[in-house]
């Protein structure tokens, strides 16, 4: 019996979660963040276009309640509190989570610090540069040899 092919959708999953796996740190940082950063925009200009930026910014940040005789629209002003509550400080949280969990795995692995360093370099893409020699250290060309 052959075995069923799995559908598109299915293979491309497999595809893109293995890929990611072998992406650097900043890079998947980046493109998990993101969706979430232009979503967030999203909301903060709504709430800009119906509440005004000042008022935006009082109710994201939890200085003045979604229910203030301020606040023109109630149903973007509870959008705007609830953000601020629960997705303002689970991106800080996530962020700060996985800087931690980043530098805890390489101290873990017992490398030195220059060790981290060349990890680093290799995983943007800069290639290892050597100190120039001065006018007297050997094989200078013109040297007279």
């Amino acid at each position: 019996m052959s075995k069923k092919p799995k559908p598109l959708w299915v293979q491309w999953l497999i595809r893109y979660w293995s890929g990611r796996l072998a992406l650097p740190f900043p890079v998947l940082m980046l493109i998990d963040f993101l969706p979430m950063l232009f979503l967030l925009c999203v909301i903060l200009l709504i709430g800009a276009y119906f509440l005004g930026w000042r008022i935006t910014y009082d109710v994201l940040v939890l200085n003045t309640p979604p229910y203030d005789h301020s606040v023109k629209s109630a149903a973007t002003g509870w959008l705007l509190w609830l953000t601020g509550w629960l997705v303002v400080p689970a991106f800080i949280g996530a962020l700060a989570g996985e800087a931690v969990g980043n530098v805890m795995k390489r101290h873990t692995n017992g490398g030195t610090v220059k060790q981290a360093a060349q990890e680093i370099r290799e995983e943007l893409g800069i290639t290892s540069q050597t100190p120039p020699q001065g006018p007297g250290a050997g094989g200078a060309p013109g040297a007279g040899s």
